[in-house]
């Protein structure tokens, strides 16, 4: 994992880690996750109990973000925003989201995959950008 200095995120991520460090404080959730595979293509299914809390992933690479089923509350750069059935957004580089389930919710994820890999763990490395080496006991100092 790199190193990331405090001072290189984002202001807009450390809201969405201190409210990570306090999630991982609480019992964790099952989030069952389903990968699906055609020429090129990747989807990747959660499926989000309601009531979760939940924080995302730093994506690579541009992505498409669908809500199948359900309905929740996400942050974007302009704000939250409720998203249900057949909402569909770009997931862009570098974007760090938090969100919370209004009801059962089921998103699927859609990644370029030139490679055709099919591995989940290899995918998670290939797709998404490590968590910063952060003491979250310092985010207090943040503020």
């Amino acid at each position: 994992m790199n190193n990331v200095v405090v001072r290189d995120l984002p202001a807009s991520h450390l809201p969405i880690y201190r409210l990570e460090a306090e999630l991982l404080k609480l019992p964790q959730v099952e989030m069952p996750v389903e990968h699906a595979f055609c020429a090129g293509l990747y989807a990747r299914t959660m499926h989000i109990p309601a009531g979760t809390a939940l924080t995302g992933a730093i994506h690579r690479q541009e992505s498409f973000f669908l809500v199948r089923k359900g309905s929740l509350i996400v942050s974007t750069d302009s704000g939250p925003r409720t998203l249900g059935p057949g909402d569909m957004s770009v997931s862009n580089i570098g974007t760090k989201r938090a969100g919370v389930a209004l009801t059962d919710v089921e998103v699927t994820t859609f990644h370029a995959n030139p490679t055709n890999e099919q591995e989940p763990n290899a995918l998670w490395d290939l797709f998404t950008i490590p968590a910063p080496a952060l003491e979250y006991a310092h985010l207090e100092e943040l503020k």
